[in-house]
């Protein structure tokens, strides 16, 4: 048990050296651009989805499946997001592309999305 805590935490203490490492390599305006930019491209690519699901709902006896499924469709548009933030990051900062931005993308992508499924229970244990 020991060492699977020890790993944990040195998993998070590598996180953490990442994260710094890119934000000393980065400018707020830039960092800014590549939120917003992620945010429009994500966002792009879910809404059809979504909207498809959303008009589902007339289907009363599907409404439970249909919102399990935006649930789902929102955690991973979390992995979407972080996805297109570190892949423009990259292209806007050159000296990032040394750096493995893979543990940091699954690291906020996994604790975003993990935030999106405990809000979706909630709301929906109290809908349902």
């Amino acid at each position: 048990m020991n060492s699977l805590i020890d790993k944990v935490f040195k998993f998070f203490h590598r996180f953490i050296k990442l994260v710094k490492m890119i934000d000393k390599k980065t400018s707020m305006k830039l960092v800014v651009k590549s939120v917003l930019s992620a945010l429009l491209i994500s966002l792009l690519i879910v809404l059809i989805p979504a909207l498809v699901m959303i008009n589902m709902f007339i289907y009363t006896k599907l409404k439970l499946l249909i919102s399990i499924f935006l649930v789902i469709l929102i955690m991973g548009w979390s992995f979407l997001y972080y996805y297109f933030y570190y892949r423009l990051l990259k292209i806007y900062h050159p000296s990032i592309c040394d750096i493995n931005t893979k543990i940091p993308q699954l690291t906020e992508s996994v604790i975003v999305s993990l935030f999106f499924m405990i809000l979706g229970i909630v709301v929906l244990s109290i809908v349902f």
